[in-house]
C-alpha cells in the first residue's frame, strides 16, 4: 500500500463529538481553543477513544504506509498527557516538555526524529486567557479538543451536582436545628433555613445548635434569650 492508496479520513462535524455545543472555529491560521487556562479534567481517569475513527483515520494509514508504527503509540502517550494538562486536551509547545510527555525523557534527539508523525493533526491554538500564561504556548488537536469540552462540560455538571446535593443537606439539617431549639416558624421558612446555611457555610462552621441560633441571631436577629430572675 502506498500513501496515496491510503484510505482518507473523512471530516467530522464537531457536533458529532459534541452535540450541544457550537462548533469550534478555525479561522486561517487562528484557532481559538473551546477551554481556558484553569478548565482541567484532574479528577478524570478515562476519556472515550473512537476507535472506528482512528483505525480508518488518515494518520493511522500514513503511519502504516511509511512503516513509522512508532508513531502511533507515540501520539496515544501524548494524547492521554493531554487529557492531563492545563487546558484539557492541550500540549505544550515546546520539544523538552514534548519529550518528556512522550516518554523520550532528555533524548530529544529521537523525540524530534518522531515529532512530525507523533503530532499529526496538532497545530498551535490561542487560548482565551492567554495572558494569565504568556510564555505558555498550547498545542491543540481538533478531535481531542472536542472531547475535552464534552467531558469537561460533564465534570462541570457532576460537580454542580454534587455542590447542590451538599446545599440541600445543610438545609436539611439546618431545619431540624432550628426545631430543636425551638425556632419552629424559621424553620418553615425556606428563606431562612437557606440565610443560615449560607451563613455557616462561608465560615466553615458545623451544623449545630448553637451555631445555628447564632446564625439566626446574626442574620434574622432572634430568638432573643430573657433571663428571668
Amino acid at each position: 500500500m502506498t500513501a496515496s492508496d491510503a484510505p482518507r479520513e473523512v471530516p467530522v462535524p464537531h457536533d458529532r463529538v459534541t452535540e450541544t455545543e457550537p462548533p469550534t472555529e478555525i479561522l486561517g491560521d487562528f484557532w481559538e481553543y473551546p477551554l481556558a487556562f484553569g478548565d482541567t479534567l484532574s479528577s478524570h481517569e478515562w476519556v472515550p477513544l473512537h476507535i472506528n475513527r482512528l483505525l480508518t483515520s488518515r494518520f493511522v494509514a500514513r503511519a502504516l504506509a511509511e512503516n513509522r508504527r512508532a508513531d502511533i503509540g507515540t501520539a496515544l502517550l501524548l494524547w492521554c498527557e493531554a487529557f492531563r494538562q492545563d487546558p484539557a486536551g492541550t500540549l505544550p509547545d515546546d520539544d523538552l516538555e514534548l519529550a518528556r510527555l512522550a516518554g523520550y525523557g532528555a533524548d530529544l534527539e529521537s523525540w524530534r526524529a518522531a515529532r512530525e508523525g507523533a503530532l499529526y493533526g496538532w497545530r498551535e491554538t490561542h487560548i482565551s486567557n492567554q495572558e494569565e500564561a504568556p510564555g505558555n504556548r498550547r498545542l491543540g488537536h481538533v478531535m481531542i479538543a472536542g472531547i475535552a469540552r464534552d467531558m469537561h462540560r460533564r465534570k462541570r455538571g457532576r460537580d454542580q451536582a454534587r455542590t447542590e446535593g451538599s446545599k440541600a443537606m445543610a438545609r436539611t439539617r439546618v431545619r431540624r436545628k432550628l426545631i430543636e431549639i425551638k425556632c419552629g416558624r424559621a424553620a418553615e421558612s425556606p428563606d431562612v433555613v437557606n440565610e443560615i446555611a449560607e451563613w455557616l457555610g462561608q465560615r466553615d462552621l458545623f451544623i449545630t445548635s448553637d451555631n445555628v441560633r447564632a446564625a439566626f441571631e446574626a442574620t434574622r436577629g432572634g430568638p432573643k434569650v430573657v433571663q428571668l430572675t
